[in-house]
């Protein structure tokens, strides 16, 4: 693949499970595609020796990605106005919650 159209990205392994961390807390997942992304191979390798896992290397083309977006879309589309809303209010509250940190107060 052309380096241009595609996105690279890092997980790492530990045995049959992947690294993925949630609230600061480093916890593994079976699933792959829950795993931490890592863009930068340096940190996926630091954090590769601090869990005792290995490196692999993953590679996604925009295309995919654009298809997997318009099935996302799609599937978001087919909710309940409940489920939605409950999404979107968590949505607002991490975007609100980022903001408060960039916030300097003197």
């Amino acid at each position: 693949m052309d380096s241009l159209n595609m996105v690279v990205y890092y997980v790492i392994q530990i045995g049959e499970h992947y690294y993925k961390h949630t609230d600061g807390v480093a916890i593994s997942t079976e699933d792959e595609e829950l795993a931490y992304a890592f863009t930068n191979l340096a940190d996926a390798k630091q954090k590769a020796i601090e869990v005792e896992g290995a490196v692999r290397k993953r590679e996604v083309s925009y295309e995919e990605l654009q298809d997997l977006s318009e099935q996302h879309a799609e599937e978001y589309r087919q909710l309940s106005i409940e489920d939605r809303e409950a999404i979107e209010t968590f949505c607002q509250y991490i975007i609100d919650i980022k903001r408060d940190e960039e916030k300097v107060i003197i």
